[in-house]
Formats: structure tokens, sequence, C-alpha cells
């Protein structure tokens, strides 16, 4: 909305500048009026009022002198005389003569009676008492005294010091004073009266020359507002006024030239709107698709995939066709993005949406939620086994590494599926409960895919649940604890190390198995932080050892990947071991295979920084990975960890025992030592020791301890481990 080129707020308003002036004047002559007619009235008051009190003890010193003769004569005669003497003075309102004892003689009045009793102690001895009596009367009170030494009175009239005689009271009325103040406040309420009167004649001339300009002014703006910009502005005087005046004529002919050039510019402005109006509807068309494609990749976003989803919802529901959501989780694609950044990622999320395009069938959409986030719409399917033949679709198209920039990746996917109308009518249940389902798939293992069911809301609140501990878990001590199982020869079954294995054990005394938390500490990244106490905490147990004066052995610890795969791990570990002061080859890094392969090159390149460092390095679950002879050619480690489920199987298959015997026998080619877990019965042992296997691990040996347990195992003269394998000297290496 336009606004007004000018506002005059102050003429506008109800009560102008004109008024406003005119009040000011006119109050301010006003209350200087009544402050001046208020002194004038109080001062003139109090003249008067004195001169009375003056005048009343004269007189009162006067009949007090007089009356001497006569009281002491006790002539009422001539006391009546002087009395009547008095009655001629319109002041005096009473007057008497008392005896020595205050007891009445002689009295006159005019126009008040006297008090009946004056109080002893008011009775002056000598001067002048002077006392209010109401508002009306001041009553002078005096000694009659025989002559005697003079001395002067209290009100400067002089009365002789000697006999009392009696006494002299006189009444004088306040009626002249009082009218008198009556007459001052009179005339000066008609002095303000005639003064304010002038004030506001002369003030009202004044203002309205003064603000007659302001208006015109007013009236010029008006009409400039209204568009009428050929007014002339016309001030007579030579003041401000005419500044303004002159300003504001100066602004009305800089709007008509603006007005001109404007017109000019709307001209030109139509026939570019035009133009850039079909422009526009070409860019709206091509926002509008934009908005619904994923901008990387070129598929259907979250929002244009739901309503395609809405879509063929409300198609279902008239034909009875059944659809399927498949909800699609790139496995591992943080840390290839944290790894590598987030250039190659982008280049692998494009990849792999067209990879996805080629593994679906006529009909159906792919479409990424966002991150490594992808869903599938299948419509039209028969069974479960048709859904279940697009998720193994999908899976097989990612079966071979991706080779990019260099790198060669193992692409997987955990796969969750929900199905309409068994799992749900709506779009945001159906990709609620594809999503349920695909965490469930990532937990049983990667790579594979899952139906919902029912089930999964409680299994979700459960991961929410166990999410939550560790986070708890993680701000305190008591919970999260290590147990450590021995590592012995073979051959005399003297201890070379200790693997750390984590517990979690909650307030209310439940202990979680690892594999229930272990894998949603990954997923949330929580294992990280978990990783690092797990590692400060095998430090601090040997540097204890240490101090206690025991054999040191080393200590295995798990690394998961996103630990390995941290920029900043090997500062972690340095720190660790400088923190408690522990020699580097006392502790042992386990990595997995599945660790290494996601990208080989960037993997041996970490290794051996952790190799610069002194720790040692395992490769755990060698056999069960993808890992090729090349890479373990290459590989800085010191250790091959043999799975437990080739150790279980040695003692029933041929297979089992081959494969065991070739590890053991690939490693010490490499010059690598070989750790066997998951040892439990004799039987396994001596297959071990047929292979030529170092080392062994497992419940036939040693079940995980405390770390106090095993502060008594180091301490023993001869462990158990050693009694069963028969080497009675013991040992550390």
């Amino acid at each position: 909305m336009a606004k007004p080129l000018l506002r005059l707020p102050l003429i506008a308003s109800p009560m102008g500048i004109a008024a406003k002036l005119s009040l000011l004047a006119v109050s301010t002559i006003l209350l200087t009026a009544v402050a001046i007619g208020i002194a004038v009235v109080r001062t003139q008051s109090k003249l008067a009022h004195e001169a009375l009190r003056e005048h009343g003890a004269a007189v009162t010193a006067m009949l007090a002198q007089s009356g001497e003769f006569p009281l002491y004569s006790a002539n009422r005669a001539a006391l009546t005389q002087l009395l009547e003497s008095l009655m001629g003075n319109k002041d005096v309102a009473y007057a008497a003569f008392y005896a020595a004892d205050h007891t009445l003689l002689v009295e006159r009045r005019l126009s008040a009676a006297p008090q009946a009793v004056v109080p002893a102690s008011d009775w002056p001895e000598t001067g002048v008492a002077v006392r209010n009596v109401g508002a009306d009367v001041t009553e002078f009170l005096a000694a009659v005294r025989a002559r005697g030494e003079e001395v002067a009175s209290s009100e400067t009239v002089g009365i002789p010091r000697s006999e009392t005689l009696g006494y002299v009271r006189l009444g004088l009325s306040n009626a002249r004073a009082t009218g008198e103040a009556v007459f001052f406040i009179n005339e000066t309420a008609r002095f303000a009266i005639v003064v304010t009167a002038l004030a506001i004649v002369l003030t009202t001339l004044f203002t309205r020359r003064l603000v007659q300009p302001l208006r015109d002014l007013s009236r010029t703006a008006r009409e400039v507002a209204e568009g009428r910009l050929g007014q002339t502005v016309q001030i007579a005087s030579s003041d401000e006024l005419a500044d303004l005046g002159r300003a504001f004529q100066h602004m009305v002919d800089s709007l008509g030239v603006s007005r001109a050039r404007l017109m000019e510019y709307q001209n030109l402005l139509e026939d570019r709107v035009q133009s850039r109006t079909r422009e526009l509807e070409q860019a709206t068309a091509q926002a509008l698709d934009l908005a619904q494609r994923d901008t990387l990749t070129g598929l259907p976003n979250r929002a244009h995939f739901t309503a395609m989803l809405e879509q063929a919802l409300a198609a279902h529901a008239g034909s009875g066709e059944r659809i399927a959501v498949l909800f699609l989780d790139l496995d591992l694609f943080k840390r290839i993005n944290d790894t590598l950044g987030h250039q190659t990622g982008d280049s692998l999320l494009q990849y792999i949406a067209n990879a996805l395009r080629g593994a679906l069938r006529d009909g159906d959409l792919v479409a990424r939620l966002g991150g490594d986030e992808f869903v599938i719409l299948a419509r039209d399917v028969r069974s479960t086994d048709q859904v279940s033949g697009i998720a193994r679709r999908v899976l097989n198209a990612f079966h071979a590494p991706v080779e990019l920039a260099g790198h060669a990746f193992k692409v997987g996917f955990s796969i969750g599926i929900s199905i309409c109308p068994d799992h749900g009518n709506d779009a945001q249940t159906l990709l609620k409960n594809a999503d349920l389902a695909m965490y469930a798939s990532k937990e049983a293992g990667r790579g594979g895919y899952r139906f919902y069911t029912p089930d999964l809301n409680q299994h979700a609140m459960e991961r929410l649940n166990i999410e939550n501990g560790l986070r708890r878990a993680l701000d305190n001590d008591t919970e999260l604890f290590l147990e450590f199982q021995p590592q012995v020869e073979l051959a005399g079954g003297r201890m070379i190390a200790a693997e750390a294995l984590l517990r979690w054990r909650t307030p209310e005394g439940t202990v979680i198995p690892p594999g229930r938390f272990i894998p949603i500490a990954e997923e949330t990244g929580l294992i990280v932080p978990i990783g690092e106490k797990v590692l400060r905490s095998a430090c601090a147990a040997l540097a204890r050892w240490r101090a206690a004066g025991l054999p040191m052995p080393r200590v295995a610890v798990n690394i998961a990947a996103p630990q390995f795969e941290s920029r900043k791990f090997g500062e972690t570990v340095a720190a660790a071991l400088a923190e408690f002061n522990v020699p580097a080859d006392r502790i042992e890094l386990e990595l997995t295979e599945s660790v290494i392969v996601r990208d080989a090159d960037a993997a041996l390149r970490a290794m051996a920084r952790l190799k610069e460092l002194g720790v040692s390095i395992a490769l755990d679950d060698f056999g069960t990975g993808y890992s090729s002879l090349a890479y373990l050619s290459r590989m800085p480690i010191d250790l091959v960890k043999i799975d437990r489920a080739f150790v279980m199987r040695t003692t029933e298959d041929e297979s089992a025992r081959t494969i065991v015997r070739s590890i053991v026998a690939l490693s010490h080619a490499l010059r690598h030592k070989v750790v066997a877990e998951g040892v439990e019965t004799r039987a396994q042992l001596t297959q071990l020791r047929r292979s030529g296997c170092d080392y062994v691990q497992g419940y036939l040996l040693a079940r995980p301890m405390s770390e106090a347990a095993l502060t008594a195992w180091l301490s023993s003269p001869i462990t158990p481990a050693e009694a069963l394998l028969g080497d009675k000297d013991g040992g550390l290496l």
C-alpha cells in the first residue's frame, strides 16, 4: 500500500498548533496572576492582623495606666467611664476591668461577649498578654499595678511594676482585618480575569498569523498527495516558515520530474513484464520439476514419491491391487563420505541411482529420500515371493565392487519391505513400517531384506531404549566395564595376551549382551566414544598391573569400523598411551576383514600410521570376509585370528580342518602369528596343535574374567591353562 507523500500530525490533530500556543500562553499568564494575587493577599492579611495586635496592645496598656487610681479607690463609675470612651471604636468587641482576685468589676460589650472565665495562668503579672478567642476576636490582658519602678512590657508599653490592683480585659474584632483580605482577594481575581482575557485575545491573533502559513502548506500537501503536482506554495514571511515553504516547493517540483520519468519507465516496464511473464512460466515449470526431483541423482524426492504413493493407494482402494514399498539404506555410506570426501560420496550416489533404475520392473518407481536412503514403489505385486524377487534383483545389481575415483567399493543395502493392505493403507504407515523392517534387516547382518512384522514396533522401542541407555552409560563409570579372556601359547599354555571384552550392566542389574548393543552403537555413532572408553580402560588396567609389580600382557582391543575410519583415531590411541604411560607394544588393535576391504588402500595407509606408534595389529575373524591374498600380503599386521566358526567344525569337517591348516600355513609364510578363538573342547585343541597354530583362546582355557580375577591369574605360579597344556614354567612374552 502506497504511503502518503507528507504527514502533518500536529496540524491534523484535534488540537492544532494555534490552540496549543494559546493554551500555553493563557495558562502561563493565569498561573502567574494567581500566584501574585495569593502572595499580595497573604502579605496584606498579615499586615492587617499585625496592626490590629499593635493597636490592641496600646489600648490595653493605656487602660491599665488610666485605671490605676479608679481601681485603687474602687471607683466603678470612673472605670465605667473609661470603658465607655472605647465604645466608639468599631474594632472593640468588649472591654472589662477585674479585681486583683480576677472578679469582674465593670464590663462593656458591642459585638461579642467575653468568655466567662479566664484561666488564672493566662492573667499576666507584667506587660500585655495576647490570645485568640475563636476566629472572630483577638483578646488582650494586662495587669493594673500601683505606680512604682517602670519596666518595659512585652508589647513595648510601659506598665508600672509594683502591687497588682486589678486587670484589664479587651477584645478586638478581626472583622476589619478579614474584610481587607477579602477585598484584596476580589481585586486580585478581577485583575487576573482582565489579564487572562487580554492574553486570550492577543495570543489568538498572534497564533492565527503564525499558523496560517502552516495550514496553507498542509492543504497544498494534501493536494500533492492526491496527485495534483502543479500546486504552488506561497508563504508571505521571511522566517523559517518561508524556508520550509521553499523546500516543500522544491520537493513538489522534483516529484513532478520524477513522475514524468516514472511514466516513461512504466511503459518500458510493461513491455518487459510481458517478456518476463513468458520466461517465468517456463521457469515455473522447471521449478515444479526440480521441486519434485532430487538435484543430485535426478530421482523423485520424498515429496514427489509420497504423492505418487498416495495416488497409487487411492487407485488400489477400488481395484484390489497390492502395492509394496521397499525402503533401502546404503550400508556404511557415512564412512565412505567421511573418509574420501563428499565429492566421492556424491559420485557413488549417482552411480547407485542409475543402477537402481536399471534393476526395476517397468512401472515401478525409485526415489531418493535423502542422504543414503532410497525407496521403491512396486505396483501390482501378487505375492511376497514376487516382492522378494525385486529385493534380490536390487541386491544382485551391486554384487560386484564399484570402481570410482581410483577406489573399489563393496556396495550393500539393507532393505525393509511393507505391503498394502497387509501392513498399512496410507503412505506414512507404509513408509514407517518399511523403515522399521529395514533396521531389522540391518541388525540381522546387512546386505539383506526383511518384511515388516508387527513385533518390529516393540523391537524399535527396544532399540530406542538401548540407545538412550548407552548415552546414559557413557556419562558414568559404573555401567560399561571390561572383562578379559587370556590368549595362551598352544605349546605350554603360557599367557601371551588378553582380549578386552566390553560388558554392560544397567543400573537395574540387567546385563545387555554385546550382540544387542554394539550394532546399535555403530549405527548411532556412539561406538566412537564407547571405543575410546574401552581403549582408555584397557590402558588403565595395564598401568595398574605394572604399578602392582605384575607382568603386563598384551591387551587386545576390538576396533569398530567408525573408530578406525575416524581421521583422529591415531591421535586417540597416542593420547591414551601417553595418559597412562603404557608401552605401545602392550596394546593390540583387532580389525576385522570387513573394516579393511571397504577401502583397502585407505585402510593400509591408516594401519601403517598405527604401526608407527608401536602398537600391534591383529586381523580378526579371518576367512569370513572378502580379503584377498594380495591384500593379506600387504597388510602390516602381527597376528591373524581364525574365526570360531572354523574352529568349532575342525573335529567333524575335513574342509574346515583344511581351511585352518591353509590359514596357518599362509600366515606363517607371511611371518604372522596365528590365534584360534572359540576353543571349547580338547578335540579342537588337538586339531589346532596338528595344524601348527601358535596361540589359542576359548572357554576350555579360560572364560572372560574381571580385572581382579585376571590379576589373580597373573599372580598365580601355575595358571589353569599351563596345567592343561603341560608347561610348568609359565611366563609372558
